[in-house]
């Protein structure tokens, strides 16, 4: 059972990729709140917000390799800084093993986004595994 004000926090510059996350996890886990941010530098700033007006941050940050300006793992850096204990998956199309062992460097999985619909829900209990949620 998932307890009041649960949320994962996903960061993609795909509006696509976005909203099919949010719908996967809202089918998958409804008591699960999906807040989005489209760059590196909005997740921060939310993850900052969260944190100055005292509430609960969230129980897994999703974050994309992938992205202009402040990529993904420009981002990581900077989270694993602030937020040591804030559980981060890497969410990519990328299989270039660099960036897995750059992952691994903080103690961050990274999994394959999948190609299909069909392994979509398999993959969303894969991210969640690895968050603080008390999942039942």
């Amino acid at each position: 059972m998932i307890g009041e004000s649960v949320a994962i926090l996903y960061i993609d510059d795909d509006q696509d990729d976005l909203m099919i996350f949010g719908d996967a996890i809202g089918n998958l886990y409804p008591g699960i709140i999906v807040l989005t941010a489209e760059s590196g530098e909005a997740g921060i700033a939310l993850i900052n917000d969260m944190e100055q007006s005292a509430q609960p941050l969230p129980s897994l940050v999703v974050l994309d390799m992938n992205m202009p300006k402040m990529d993904g793992r420009q981002t990581l850096q900077v989270i694993k800084s602030k937020w040591e204990d804030l559980p981060v998956v890497i969410f990519t199309t990328s299989s270039n093993r660099e960036d897995v062992e750059f992952c691994k460097g903080f103690g961050t999985e990274c999994i394959t986004k999948p190609m299909n619909y069909k392994n979509l829900n398999h993959t969303m209990q894969l991210l969640v595994s690895h968050s603080k949620l008390p999942i039942t």
